[in-house]
């Protein structure tokens, strides 16, 4: 009997099933497997605690995930084979990179913070964004990007530093700088950028107050910005952005650009301690201007005696020009005893006498720059604490700066408390609490008389005081009238003449500010793709200022009132003007984030409503009659007063105390969009709406908008064979329109009410007229950047080309005079800005020991005034159709007339010549010279470092802006005759400009025996004998514009303005000391210009306050 089973292909059927059975398990344990295939695991931060929204990237597939709210992850492995190499990022962490062998479920991991990142991470008010997914043009400063030695104000920080930003510095304490972004697009309108300080604008607004007795240059408005106020020392980091794609989020005050600022925060840990002190020695003024000293003075006052004045004086002529004090020894304006021709005593000096005089007088020079100027000291000492808990971090600080200023009696004092405060109530709430207190005190001399000015034009041979120490009258800075027999009144001065140093020591100007501000920001987790977030500030600030005249001074005399202008013998009194100003400014914001990963799609959006403003009352009241001692008042009077003196003096009693008041209101409406696909595209947009009261009610409301599209070229597979030399390369373009509000023209009937009245009824007058069409300035932006990395990184540059048009400026235009106004502000213009910038840094040597990073940026801006209509209906302050904002129209100087001794200028190809008088037609010699603002600005950077020592230089450059290099002098031939004979043709052809200190190489002059190869031209009389230069010539007399050529000089300069060595203390002796950190450094600051410009300071140029070298030492313990 046979065995019977079934068979498959005679393999036995249970064999076969058997096998079937195995196959089907291999292939549910695979699937098992693949089901299971995942790396997970949680991420923390250095603390310990969760992060969430690290972003989690396999690097063989891209494929990526995100951690959660509780920092946990899981990320496929499909696709991929082992080991698995996965990268974590997350913003201001370094960036992880681990392998795994095998799938995992525990890959937890810990991530660091790395302060080199925290540059690739922009902060503005509405949202924190890298740079990698934004498209417009931003620069993001850290720490380490700004000056070791902090400056006393932050925006003097930011000079040099980012390509496009012009910031132009004042040596005076406490002053504000001058910052353009892009160039210049407004007229009427502050071009300043906005300021937004932990998320919230500045407000800061100060009534102007302008009227027939009180100017608003008698007060001392210092304080108007209220950037001033904040402590450098606290600041986190600044980002500044420059395009419409980065500020038409802003809108109505964007088109100056943005700068954000962020103060530091509390972290979380033990408590850290941090003193820092920093001490400068400012110096004295160092550039040799080149003046006279007393004996050559007196030389030159001799030669210009003989030449122009010994004959008619011998003569007996009824002219004789008198310069200086030989002029007033040898015209016996000058006595024995130094008596004046006017004191009754007065004895001529015989020759002799005469000549020993001179030669004592010659004998001792008086450097009027040492009597004005100083050496100053300022010191700046900072204390912080910092630390917290997992669900607390808190950041307190207190500050002084104190500042003394080069010129006497001058200087600036700033206190600061500073409190930020950090909660988490739980894993969905933040809370961030900030206070900011400050004070600002600044003092300075209230002169009418310049102290530069007079520093640089005094005679050095005049004295400051008697031998009974009392103050010396200057005998030569005001006489020029009263000794030459010109037709113009000589001008009367006080008992006690002028002098400089009394006006400084007895005249003050005083500024005090105090400001106080709260920020509340909460931000809930609704659930993980959407935040709600609410941020509320209030600010209020008191911003006083007090201007004291002594009696005494020659400040007073002036501005004496109008009864006493006739009377000779007046009672001397001084006056006090005081200004008190209250301001409130208010910031309401809801807005609602969305932000999800979506496999390869990174999307984020925003949206919101605010509401700010700011209102700002001030009064001022000012008192003749003030006496400083007793503090009292004793008001003049006019003495046997008529029925007009009466009406005039109620009139100005009216006028001397008032009040203005600025009240400012936006409500906004925004939406904002971020895109990203793989990290490699990247799409920002956004959309806002301001409405402001500044606008007539037809006009309040004013749409701004962005658009910016990314494409980082380097992630694309083409470009992986040049991985090892690109590391990056992206393309970025955007576009956008902002907006600009011009406070200050009034879009209402605006009425001034007089003291007197008609039958009864107040009168007053029409100050401005009505305007409902008075609306935005607009401006329209387009850029397109590439942004490149090579050699790891080593190399990094960006270059960006922008196109800006501003649309609808404000500007003074000429209207129908049937209207009741010859000129009306409103919008009527248009200005274009476009350029190129660039920006460049390069780590030359990166080791262990030795690190070495140099960098530069430079930008190049072109201006034109597209659209224009001047009052005057040609050249208007700089400004010409067609042409750049403050341009200069001169004549191009050819040399001097061997002949004649003059100023050539070369005739336009197209000029007229039919006759003499088109000789003296300016449109004959009128050439675009140039602009003041240079076209080119950049800055220098290198920044060394070996083991724990460090060096750090910093400097800025300019090229191509035109300086008028010509300081008028207060005595000039126009200050002694109204008609002339022969008309001078510039200052340095003015004999009478010689009767005050000039430059030691005026000697180098034209002469009938010395006509080539001079400096200067021939000097003249204008009341002598008629030459008849200005026949063929443009003179000063009736063409100012076209011989201002002749001092116009195209400057360039690079300035090395920080040097600073520092040594940072190795961590075994800190351990040693039980210390955190101990850091010191020495800074040498503008010791070094390399300019082709002949004045002293070519960023400040003229009688103004300059720059000087200062050296600094600073220290900073850690606790």
């Amino acid at each position: 009997m046979h065995q019977k089973y079934n068979a498959f292909w005679g393999v036995p059927m249970w064999l076969f099933s058997m096998f079937l059975i195995l196959l089907l398990g291999i292939r549910v344990a695979h699937a098992q497997e693949l089901r299971t295939l995942q790396i997970s695991g949680l991420v923390r931060d250095s603390q310990g605690n969760p992060m969430p929204g690290v972003v989690v990237t396999l690097d063989e597939t891209q494929a990526k995930a995100v951690t959660d709210s509780e920092g946990r992850y899981a990320i496929a492995l499909k696709g991929s084979k082992p080991p698995y190499a996965i990268t974590y990022r997350y913003i201001g962490m370094e960036v992880l990179a681990k392998r795994f062998s095998r799938p995992t479920n525990h890959a937890d991991v810990t991530l660091k913070n790395n302060a080199n990142l925290i540059d690739d991470v922009v902060v503005t008010g509405y949202r924190t964004i890298t740079k990698h997914n934004l498209a417009g043009s931003v620069t993001a400063l850290t720490h380490k990007d700004l000056p070791s030695n902090v400056p006393t104000n932050i925006d003097n920080m930011l000079q040099g530093l980012a390509a496009g930003v012009v910031v132009t510095n004042s040596g005076e304490p406490g002053s504000t700088s001058k910052i353009r972004i892009r160039g210049i697009n407004t007229i009427s309108g502050d071009a300043d950028p906005l300021w937004i300080v932990d998320g919230v604008p500045l407000q800061d607004d100060l009534p102007r107050i302008d009227n027939m007795e009180v100017k608003a240059g008698d007060f001392h408005d210092i304080f108007v910005k209220g950037i001033s106020g904040i402590n450098p020392d606290d600041i986190e980091n600044i980002t500044i952005l420059k395009d419409a794609s980065a500020t038409a989020i802003y809108g109505s005050r964007a088109a100056g650009g943005v700068i954000v600022v962020t103060t530091k925060r509390g972290g979380k840990g033990q408590v850290k301690v941090n003193y820092g002190l920093h001490l400068s020695s400012q110096l004295k003024p160092q550039r040799d201007e080149n003046l006279m000293n007393a004996s050559e003075k007196i030389a030159w006052e001799e030669e210009l005696w003989r030449e122009f004045a010994a004959d008619r004086m011998a003569n007996g002529s009824t002219h004789v020009p008198v310069v200086g004090l030989v002029g007033m020894v040898r015209a016996n304006k000058v006595g024995r005893e130094g008596r004046l021709w006017t004191d009754p005593a007065f004895e001529p000096m015989t020759e002799d006498e005469k000549n020993a005089y001179l030669k004592d007088i010659a004998a001792n020079t008086n450097n009027w720059h040492d009597m004005i100027f100083r050496n100053s000291l300022s010191m700046r000492h900072h204390l912080s604490l910092s630390g917290g808990s997992n669900q607390m971090g808190y950041y307190v600080s207190l500050g002084y700066a104190s500042q003394d200023g080069l010129l006497r009696q001058s200087g600036y004092k700033r206190y600061n408390l500073a409190a930020n405060l950090n909660f988490d109530p739980n894993k969905r709430m933040k809370v961030r609490l900030g206070i900011k207190v400050s004070r600002e005190r600044s003092d300075a001399p209230a002169s009418i008389v310049n102290p530069f000015t007079y520093a640089y034009f005094a005679n050095p041979y005049e004295i400051a005081y008697t031998a009974d120490g009392s103050y010396r009258p200057d005998m030569t800075y005001f006489n020029l009238a009263s000794i030459n027999d010109g037709d113009v009144e000589a001008p009367k001065l006080p008992v006690g003449g002028f002098n400089i140093l009394r006006e400084m020591e007895h005249t003050s100007k005083k500024a005090d500010k105090t400001a106080v501000s709260g920020v509340l920001d909460i931000r809930y987790r609704l659930c993980d793709p959407i935040t709600l977030s609410v941020l509320v500030s209030y600010s209020h600030d008191n911003n006083d200022s007090e201007t004291l005249i002594d009696k005494d001074t020659y400040t007073a005399f002036k501005d004496r009132m109008w009864f006493d202008e006739r009377e000779l013998n007046w009672t001397p009194y001084g006056s006090l003007l005081q200004s008190a100003a209250h301001g409130d400014s208010y910031t309401g914001r809801v807005q609602a984030d969305f932000g999800r990963r979506l496999g390869a799609h990174d999307i984020r959006i925003f949206g919101g409503a605010e509401i700010r403003g700011n209102r700002t009352m001030r009064f001022f009241a000012k008192q003749y009659g003030y006496d400083a001692i007793t503090h009292t008042v004793t008001s003049p009077k006019p003495s046997n007063p008529s029925k007009n003196d009466a009406t005039r003096y109620a009139s100005l009693m009216e006028q001397l105390t008032g009040r203005n008041e600025v009240d400012n209101r936006f409500a906004s409406f925004y939406l904002g969009a971020d895109y990203a696909l793989r990290d490699r595209y990247i799409l920002n947009t956004s959309l806002r709406s301001d409405g402001s009261n500044n606008f007539g009610s037809e006009e309040q409301f004013n749409p701004t908008w962005s658009m910016g599209a990314g494409w980082h070229i380097d992630r694309e597979a083409f470009m992986r064979p040049f991985a090892k030399v690109v590391s990056r390369l992206a393309l970025r373009v955007s576009g956008g329109f902002t907006g600009n509000v011009v406070r200050g023209v009034d879009k209402k009937l605006v009425l001034k009410l007089n003291a007197w009245s008609w039958n009864g009824t107040p009168t007053a007058d029409i100050k401005t007229a009505p305007n409902p069409k008075l609306r935005w300035e607009k401006t329209r932006d387009a850029k397109v950047s590439i942004d490149f990395g090579l050699l790891d990184n080593r190399i990094n540059g960006v270059i960006e080309a922008y196109y800006r048009k501003s649309v609808d400026v404000i500007s003074l235009t000429s209207i129908t005079s049937t209207t009741g106004f010859n000129a009306m502000k409103y919008n009527s213009s248009d200005i274009v800005n476009k350029g190129v910038e660039a920006t460049l840094q390069v780590t030359a040597i990166r080791s262990r020991d030795f690190s070495l990073v140099c960098g530069a940026n430079i930008a190049w801006n072109r201006n034109i005034l597209t659209k224009y209509r001047s009052t005057t209906g040609g050249i208007s302050s700089g400004r010409f159709l067609d042409y750049p904002l403050d341009s200069e129209f001169a004549g191009k100087l050819i040399g001097l007339d061997p002949y004649t001794g003059v100023y050539l200028f070369q005739l336009r190809p197209d000029a007229k010549i039919s006759s003499t008088a088109s000789l003296q037609n300016t449109d004959n010699y009128r050439y675009y010279r140039g602009t003041t603002n240079a076209p080119y600005n950049g800055g220098l950077s290198l920044r060394a470092r070996y083991r724990n020592f460090g060096l750090s230089v910093s400097g800025m450059m300019s090229f191509g802006g035109l300086i008028t290099n010509l300081i008028k002098s207060p005595a000039v031939y126009s200050s002694v005759t109204y008609k002339c004979n022969e008309y001078p043709q510039t200052q340095y052809s003015d004999l009478y400009s010689n009767h005050l200190n000039v430059r030691r190489d005026m000697t180098d002059r034209w002469t009938a025996d010395n006509t080539t190869g001079v400096k200067y031209p021939r000097i003249v009389d204008a009341l002598g004998e008629r030459l008849g230069l200005g026949d063929y010539n443009p003179t000063e007399a009736v063409g100012r514009g076209i011989v201002t050529g002749a001092f116009l000089e195209k400057v360039n300069y690079v300035k090395v303005r920080d040097i600073t060595l520092s040594y940072n203390t190795p961590k075994s002796v800190l351990r040693k000391m039980a210390l955190n950190s101990l850091d010191v450094s020495i800074t040498l600051s503008n010791f070094f210009t390399f300019t082709n410009y002949t004045g002293m300071d070519p960023e400040n140029p003229g009688a103004m306050y300059p720059n000087t070298r200062a050296v600094s030492f600073g220290i900073n313990v850690g606790i």
